[in-house]
Parts: C-alpha cells; sequence; structure tokens
C-alpha cells in the first residue's frame, strides 16, 4: 500500500521545492524579480505581460483622452514595488468595502509608493472596481479622460498594477 504512493510523494515534494522565490526568473524589465504570484507572468493577481501590453500599445499609438489628442509616448517597464503598493491599497480596500484614492490611515499613492521602497519623482494612480480582466479595466481607464491621461503620461517611465477581487489599483512611476 505505501509503496503506491511514494512516486506521487516524491512529485509532490519536487513541485513544492523546486519553485522557490529565488528560483523564479527576474523580472526583464526592472531586475527586480516577481513576487505575489505563482507564475512568473501572474503578479498580484494580474497577468504582468497582459497589462504591459494593453497599457503599451494605447502609449505607443496614442489616443484620445476624452476631448484631448494624447501623442504616442514611450513604453513603461514593469516594477514590482509599484505592483506591490498598487496591490495592497487594493486588498484595503476590498477588505474594508472602500473605493477612494485615500487610504484608511489619510495616506496618499506618493506615500504608499514611497513607504514600499520606491523612491518617486513622480507618480500616477488609477483605480478601477468591477472589472473581471486586464482588457476590461484598461479599457474602463481608457474611458475616463484622467485615467487616460495618467495612462499616456509621457513622463512615467514604470508601472505596477495589484488586484484583490474586482478592485484594481495602476500605479505609474519615474525615479
Amino acid at each position: 500500500m505505501h509503496s503506491r504512493f511514494l512516486p506521487l510523494l516524491f512529485i509532490l515534494s519536487v513541485l513544492l521545492f523546486s519553485c522557490t522565490k529565488q528560483d523564479l526568473p527576474e523580472s526583464s524589465n526592472t531586475g527586480e524579480g516577481n513576487s505575489g504570484g505563482t507564475t512568473p507572468d501572474i503578479v498580484y493577481n494580474v497577468s504582468k505581460s497582459k497589462i504591459l501590453q494593453l497599457v503599451n500599445s494605447v502609449r505607443q499609438s496614442g489616443c484620445n483622452c476624452g476631448n484631448t489628442a494624447m501623442p504616442p509616448v514611450a513604453v513603461v517597464t514593469w516594477n514590482d514595488k509599484l505592483a506591490k503598493a498598487a496591490f495592497d491599497h487594493s486588498v484595503e480596500m476590498k477588505s474594508n468595502d472602500f473605493f477612494s484614492h485615500t487610504g484608511l490611515n489619510g495616506s496618499n499613492a506618493g506615500q504608499r509608493i514611497a513607504a514600499a521602497g520606491y523612491a518617486w519623482k513622480t507618480y500616477g494612480e488609477n483605480i478601477a472596481r468591477g472589472y473581471n480582466s486586464e482588457q476590461a479595466v484598461v479599457n474602463g481607464w481608457l474611458s475616463s479622460e484622467g485615467h487616460c491621461k495618467n495612462i499616456m503620461g509621457a513622463n512615467f517611465k514604470e508601472m505596477g498594477v495589484g488586484r484583490q477581487g474586482d478592485y484594481w489599483t495602476q500605479l505609474f512611476g519615474a525615479r
């Protein structure tokens, strides 16, 4: 009876011990590695590659934000510190049933980003609730003039996004 389970136990132990954080490939964009997800692409409940592709596609093409024509701008890269700060804010909003750019302790996005270890020169924040995919939330942000202008912000060089349930936070920054 026990010998039947030995191969299964061996496979499980290999799987459990072979996927440690230090074994995950580092982010090619920031050198800060991945965290908060089970695969290198899923970070803080968001597909990093999908959301970067969606945002950078718009940034490279340019778009209209409300009545303002926004020219193409440089792409942003992923930053795990921004993503962690974004995720923590989404968790706080979901856990406490509120929706605001201001944290329960009165913090703003700049304070949350700094607390996550990101030494910013400029930052921007988009939040959303009620969306179930990266495509849907980006479309929602693009349909809002202020959120769209954040996405198209030429001063922003890096981005991180975190999601808890249907609460999303997107943070942009430049160091």
